[in-house]
């Protein structure tokens, strides 16, 4: 399946969808999430214009069908928001196909077409030439003749919908014809093109025709992105900064729960600068799912989802495979899980100050963290909260309070979503076969996490414990943690 293309999807609302909530969500979000993407040039919603069901259809033109197997389009359908499995569970039927271009004859210019007839005929492959040349040297001229006609292109089935594809040694061959919203549909010239000896000798040779009427309702917009920002297939908002050389190997940072990428700022500096024994880095990093208030079609907050998050984010940078992914807290469960998932997206790990699955003990900390948060306000989370990730010699140092204007900042409603995922994950199960060498790294002054994390039994991987510091050791002890990187990286 590759070249030009079209994509249909015809769907028929049940008795439970609810009309608002149908149009909303095609118009605002489905649609225009795949008009994002580059190989989808155009995207239109018709409507039924001649009384049958389905009643509804979305049509979608595809500069490379190839694209269409790949992750980047697949996650579409495979991590659908909230909003759209709640509408899509109301359907009566959905009718999804695709097919590569054959021809096309004719114009709309800029503008979709108002009215669209749809012809699907299924052909004997033996009978294809004559069909071919049937509709090039005589159908299509003659219907080019019909007041209003503007355009015709013929497609060949590659997927098939409800039906199917074609029975073996059969091709399911479909022709869209368009025309201005004034034309001569069923007029002369148009029952002329239907009635000649080889149009009559053709449909002999036809099984399983099908025709539909349409009008034209909306042509979808490609979602708006904020600058430095990507949105997630389920509305999730990810702003991210890329900077460094272009030709520089990439090292991505992930942050921890309630703290955003600036965390990250003297590191990201120093390798984009001095770098590691004269080697320089590009660094991306980018605010994990949840310090922001996500949007309400927004799945809940898991770590297979926050890994996933990182791989829409490389792919939509086109970036295909970085140096190192390096993070802390939550982001360093997410650094690992990254290389659980996505193995051949990155060359080496790094994982600070995190733990590879929930307990009860730390279940019960998050509950009561989240009560706090929610009666006493973000204020004293913040409070508590950076008291407990540093240690006490560096309580007034300036790091302590940005972290502090952070966890302030941060949204209590992502922050619940982010220990949701802290409270429900378990990754023991895959630690053997993790093949990407990794960097265990905690701060001195961080409990237990030291001790817990020279037994996590992950293959091909070292420790470093950062003195003088405790749950973000970059923060509070930058040389020795750039010493640890460098070492590594």
């Amino acid at each position: 399946m590759n070249g030009p293309g079209y994509l249909a999807v015809a769907i028929q609302p049940g008795p439970q969808t609810d009309d608002k909530a149908f149009h909303e969500w095609y118009n605002e979000e489905h649609g225009p999430l795949r008009l994002r993407l580059p190989y989808i040039t155009s995207g239109d919603r018709y409507t039924a214009a001649d009384g049958q069901k389905p009643e509804w259809s979305a049509v979608y033109d595809v500069t490379d069908l190839s694209e269409l197997n790949k992750r980047l389009y697949t996650r579409l359908r495979e991590e659908r928001s909230t909003r759209e499995k709640n509408v899509m569970s109301t359907f009566e039927s959905l009718d999804r196909k695709i097919y590569r271009t054959v021809a096309e004859k004719g114009s709309v210019g800029d503008a979709p077409a108002p009215v669209t007839i749809a012809v699907s005929m299924r052909v004997n492959e033996a009978d294809l030439p004559e069909f071919n040349k049937w509709y090039d040297e005589e159908h299509v001229p003659m219907l080019s003749k019909i007041p209003g006609w503007l355009r015709t292109r013929r497609f060949e089935m590659v997927v098939g919908g409800l039906k199917g594809m074609a029975p073996t040694g059969q091709v399911e061959c479909l022709a869209v014809h368009d025309y201005a919203e004034q034309n001569g549909i069923d007029g002369p010239e148009h029952k002329a093109a239907q009635d000649t000896p080889w149009r009559a000798k053709i449909m002999e040779k036809v099984s399983d025709k099908e025709r539909r009427q349409w009008k034209h309702h909306l042509r979808f917009d490609a979602l708006e992105e904020p600058p430095s920002t990507v949105v997630t297939t389920d509305g999730a908002e990810i702003r991210y900064q890329l900077e460094g050389n272009p030709s520089d190997p990439v090292i991505v940072f992930v942050n921890s729960i309630l703290t955003n990428l600036h965390i990250w700022d003297d590191v990201a500096r120093a390798l984009q600068t001095t770098g590691i024994n004269g080697k320089t880095y590009r660094t991306l990093r980018y605010n994990s799912r949840g310090y922001v208030q996500q949007a309400a079609r927004s799945n809940p907050t898991r770590f297979d989802l926050l890994a996933d998050d990182l791989e829409y984010l490389l792919q939509r940078l086109r970036i295909p495979k970085v140096h190192a992914v390096v993070g802390v807290s939550m982001g360093g469960v997410t650094s690992i899980n990254f290389s659980i998932r996505h193995a051949d997206m990155l060359e080496k790990f790094v994982a600070c100050d995190c733990n590879v699955a929930a307990s009860p003990a730390n279940n019960t900390a998050w509950g009561e963290r989240i009560n706090l948060a929610k009666s006493e306000g973000m204020d004293k989370l913040a409070e508590v909260t950076t008291k407990r990730w540093f240690t006490e010699p560096n309580h007034d140092k300036p790091n302590f309070s940005k972290v502090l204007a952070m966890v302030q900042q941060a949204s209590i409603a992502g922050f619940e979503q982010n220990a949701g995922a802290l409270c429900n994950y378990d990754l023991k199960s895959h630690l053997p076969n993790i093949k990407t060498p990794g960097l265990l790294v905690a701060g001195e002054g961080d409990g237990k996490l030291p001790e817990v994390m020279q037994n996590f039994g992950i293959p091909n991987t070292s420790f470093k414990s950062i003195p003088n510091a405790g749950h973000l050791p970059m923060l509070e002890n930058h040389e020795a943690f750039m010493d640890a990187l460098a070492g590594f990286l």
